[in-house]
């Protein structure tokens, strides 16, 4: 086991802690999937030790931004610039604001149970591998940052949105529905919010790219 002193702000690349972050949250959306396929809801039981955990990676990550903003040390230790560093932290918050909905989503299932007896095809909570599957591929592309694949990944999250906001005003159509509408339309706004922030999160990275573009043409002309 490798133990590191986070007390030097170089010490822990911003990547790992990225890297760990979305490994928290995409766990903890497996299990929920887990339990409405009827796994054991003791899958979920940890869920606020690891939104904990998110938080604790969110702060670490803006407070050795903050310090490799005054520390050119620190900066040459991390190989990042200025306005990376920044971005790396907007990522951060992204993943931070998707691991809130996932933690909202497992409570909401450990304090109404009932509504897994409710499951259907059309429920929203058989997107999330669609969703998974798009942040994987933005994940992957914090390094290679290829926009094409950056660009798909977010039209594919964008039409899985608009296909939750049919599921919603298809729900909200319907008279009756009472307990169960409430339910499903929580379970999903959360779904369609972590699209929304993952595109966001697609978006960082195009930034990323187009900055890092232009300071090639910057050497260049140079």
């Amino acid at each position: 086991m490798d133990l590191r002193c986070l007390l030097n702000a170089g010490d822990m690349p911003l990547h790992s802690s990225l890297n760990r972050m979305y490994l928290q949250v995409t766990s903890l959306m497996r299990d929920v999937i887990s339990v409405f396929e009827g796994g054991d809801s003791e899958f979920i039981s940890d869920a606020e030790e690891r939104e904990s955990e998110v938080d604790a990676l969110l702060y670490l990550i803006e407070r050795q931004v903050r310090i490799l903003l005054d520390s050119h040390l620190v900066a040459t230790k991390l190989n990042l610039t200025r306005t990376q560093a920044l971005e790396y932290a907007n990522l951060a918050r992204c993943l931070e604001r998707m691991m809130d909905h996932a933690f909202t989503m497992a409570q909401f299932i450990i304090e109404y149970p009932q509504i897994i007896e409710q499951n259907t095809e059309e429920s929203p909570i058989h997107h999330v591998p669609e969703w998974q599957s798009a942040l994987k591929e933005l994940m992957i592309n914090i390094r290679t940052r290829d926009s094409t694949r950056i660009e798909e990944a977010r039209h594919q999250l964008k039409a899985l949105q608009k296909t939750l906001l049919v599921y919603e005003h298809n729900i909200l159509s319907e008279r009756g529905a009472g307990q169960w509408m409430a339910q499903n339309l929580s379970l999903s706004e959360s779904v369609r919010r972590l699209c929304a922030y993952s595109r966001d999160f697609g978006e960082i990275l195009l930034n990323m790219k187009v900055s890092t573009e232009m300071m090639r043409v910057r050497e260049v002309v140079l």
